[in-house]
């Protein structure tokens, strides 16, 4: 009997990604070692299937953003890839963004989409304090340039009463916290895009 071995190509998320932090403060802290996939916060350590090394791009491969969607190639799996949609919906209550978010229509994405979950936030979370003016502004950065002064609410829930939220503030403020889901926040959406070779849907 013969035996075929097969060499399965492997996702390339087995290491967390960098944090995105640069500045170091003391040998061996984040910004000194860095630790984590891809070159940086910004470039990945090989090509997207568009042929470059952008972790950030539009649905099209490109950095215009026409349609405010961020494609994050660092969740590439090799069939699937995770996008966002770069403009915060109306502040709202936890269970009325969840429902806006499952009814978004984006372009020909007219559906799919959900609120963003603590873990699909926290991974374009920049930690880098040198992005504004030497201050934590975690998503004031391109594509993104999102800086609110409040919290943005995730799909996330602690119980009934509290989901997570994270605190964008240009003034250097910088959290996660329990939010109240009958107070009104904004919310980020995301999608599971499927890919064939430079084509999403």
């Amino acid at each position: 009997m013969a035996i075929t071995i097969r060499k399965i190509a492997c996702p390339n998320g087995a290491t967390l990604m960098k944090t995105g932090q640069t500045t170091s403060y003391r040998t061996g802290d984040d910004g000194d070692l860095q630790e984590g996939r891809a070159t940086d916060f910004f470039t990945l350590a090989s090509n997207n299937p568009f042929g470059n090394t952008n972790r950030f791009t539009d649905e099209l491969g490109l950095q215009t953003y026409t349609n405010d969607i961020v494609i994050d190639w660092s969740t590439y799996n090799s069939s699937t890839v995770l996008g966002y949609y770069r403009i915060p919906l109306p502040s709202d209550i936890w269970a009325n963004q969840i429902d806006a978010c499952l009814a978004l229509s984006i372009s020909t994405f007219t559906s799919g989409w959900r609120m963003a979950n603590y873990k699909e936030f926290d991974n374009i979370h920049s930690k880098d304090d040198t992005l504004v003016s030497g201050r934590f502004d975690a998503l004031n950065y391109t594509p993104f340039n999102i800086s609110l002064g409040n919290y943005l609410s995730t799909s996330t829930s602690r119980d009934g009463s509290f989901s997570i939220g994270y605190l964008l503030n240009p003034f250097g403020n910088f959290g996660i916290n329990l939010i109240s889901k009958s107070s009104s926040y904004q919310c980020i959406a995301v999608r599971t895009f499927t890919v064939s070779g430079t084509s999403l849907t």
